[in-house]
């Protein structure tokens, strides 16, 4: 890139002869510049804190801004249609759907996770989280299984983990999920939550018909 910039500076160059007294510049070299730049630097150092920048980052990762508690309860329907931006054959050729037609996901499948939108940082919705949903579920599954006990197998439905996905928009994933022994997942840049219109947590997105249905949850004694 600097060949051809130079280059085409000096395809338009026009030699305007000597107009003044000329002065030899002494400008140092770009390698000899990242050499000196590099000598300077304490390399160990700097990677041991790029190290720790990186550690602090997964454990930790930055919060979703302007997501705050909720201090009431409210509900709306969220429409996960989508236009297609080209058409869609079928592998015989025939057309499927033409660009610009309206799907809708929920007509051809169910969706049988719950996300449960919480912020790690604040231990009342941690306390009420493992409260309204992981001991509860773990309850249920208890009882699944104690009333199969007899059976030859136990359904894959009923040992299976919850359909409950944990998701973060700020704390650290790591300790809470060893807290309350289920995986954890991170908004991360706070797709979802813009996706979704979430403003406050706790917040629940579920499906309902052929809509999903988006509450935030104000917590008693809040």
């Amino acid at each position: 890139m600097i060949i051809y910039l130079m280059a085409s500076q000096l395809a338009i160059a026009k030699d305007f002869g000597k107009q003044a007294n000329s002065w030899i510049i002494a400008e140092e070299g770009l390698s000899t510049m990242i050499k000196r730049k590099l000598a300077a630097l304490n390399l160990s150092q700097v990677n041991e804190q790029m190290q720790a920048l990186a550690r602090k980052r997964i454990e930790q990762p930055l919060p979703i801004n302007n997501i705050s508690k909720a201090k009431e309860t409210i509900s709306w329907s969220f429409d996960p249609s989508y236009l297609l931006e080209e058409d869609v054959y079928l592998p015989c050729g025939k057309l499927l759907y033409a660009a610009g037609t309206k799907i809708n996901p929920l007509d051809h499948m169910e969706w049988h996770d719950r996300l449960i939108f919480i912020d790690g940082r604040d231990q009342q919705q941690l306390t009420w989280l493992k409260k309204q949903y992981i001991n509860q579920g773990n309850i249920m599954r208890l009882e699944a299984v104690a009333h199969l006990k007899n059976a030859a197998y136990i359904p894959e439905a009923e040992h299976n983990s919850s359909k409950n996905k944990i998701v973060l928009i700020a704390g650290k994933p790591l300790d809470i999920e060893q807290q309350i022994e289920q995986r954890i997942y991170f908004d991360q840049f706070g797709s979802l939550t813009s996706k979704f219109n979430i403003s406050h947590v706790p917040a629940l997105v579920e499906q309902d018909g052929k809509y999903l249905k988006i509450t935030e949850i104000a917590i008693n004694g809040n």
